[in-house]
């Protein structure tokens, strides 16, 4: 499924609420608790934080998702990747994840990739090549290493 990428602003912040409901709530309430209030004010510091590297996820010209990629001296970073419910399984994450891997053997950085336990979008990962090397109670974190 074909996509663009578009910058993201403060004018985002309910759809990636909305979104951040539809696809993240079940394991955000699981392991901390869902508040409502309390995850439109995380999610307002991590636009504040992090909106330079934010990109809404555009497919015919209807919002769709988010996606967060950051350079670090000597990593790249996927912090946030989210799609819509009913645009999931369409290759979208994919081919965005894709590029960033491609991005990261370009420049032979490592990329990684924090997520929850329980997402099921660790196949993903693991079928693009990242691998294990850290798990916590809350999270797994993922790499591919280019040397």
């Amino acid at each position: 499924m074909d996509y663009k990428l578009r910058e993201c602003s403060l004018n985002d912040l309910e759809f990636i609420l909305n979104l951040k409901t539809l696809g993240m709530k079940w394991y955000i309430e699981k392991i901390y608790g869902w508040d409502y209030e309390i995850q439109k004010q995380l999610t307002l510091n991590e636009l504040n934080k992090n909106l330079k590297d934010m990109k809404i996820i555009v497919v015919d010209g209807q919002d769709v998702g988010i996606t967060t990629f950051s350079e670090n001296n000597d990593y790249y970073e996927v912090g946030l990747i989210v799609v819509h419910p009913d645009y999931q399984n369409k290759g979208i994450a994919s081919s965005i994840l894709r590029e960033y891997i491609k991005i990261a053997t370009n420049n032979k950085k490592r990329i990684i990739i924090k997520t929850y336990k329980e997402n099921p979008a660790q196949k993903l990962y693991a079928r693009l090549g990242f691998n294990v090397y850290k798990i916590d109670e809350t999270h797994i974190y993922l790499e591919i290493i280019f040397n």
